[in-house]
C-alpha cells in the first residue's frame, strides 16, 4: 500500500513538472505575441527589416505567425477577394534605444573673493 502511494505521488509530481515546463514556454510565445506591433500605416516599418508575409483570418493566429517568422511588426492589409483574410507584411525592427541618462552640468564656481588685508 505504501509503495503505491509512493509511486502515485511520484507520478502526479513528474506530471506536474512537465506541465510547468510546457506552460513557461507558452508564457514565452505569448509575451513575444503581446510585443507584436501591428499597423496598417507602413511608415510604422521604416528603419526595420522585412522578413516576409504571413495570412489568416485570425489575429491570434497571425500574431503566432509573426513571432515564429522571426518577426515583431506587421503591417496589415486586407485581400479583396476574401475581405476575412488578414495579410501582414512581417518586419523585424530594431529595438528602441533608451535615451542616455542626462546629465546635470556642474553648478558654476565662484572665483574666491579677495578680501582686502
Amino acid at each position: 500500500m505504501k509503495t503505491g502511494i509512493i509511486w502515485i505521488g511520484a507520478l502526479l509530481f513528474t506530471s506536474s513538472s512537465i506541465a510547468t515546463s510546457i506552460a513557461t514556454a507558452n508564457d514565452g510565445e505569448n509575451l513575444a505575441m503581446a510585443r507584436v506591433r501591428l499597423s496598417t500605416e507602413s511608415g510604422v516599418a521604416r528603419g526595420c527589416t522585412r522578413i516576409g508575409a504571413v495570412s489568416d483570418d485570425r489575429v491570434k493566429d497571425l500574431r503566432r505567425k509573426i513571432v515564429r517568422e522571426g518577426g515583431d511588426t506587421g503591417i496589415l492589409t486586407f485581400s479583396t477577394d476574401n475581405m476575412s483574410t488578414i495579410i501582414a507584411e512581417v518586419y523585424r525592427c530594431p529595438s528602441p534605444r533608451s535615451a542616455a541618462p542626462k546629465t546635470i552640468p556642474p553648478a558654476p564656481v565662484s572665483p574666491p573673493s579677495a578680501k582686502p588685508k
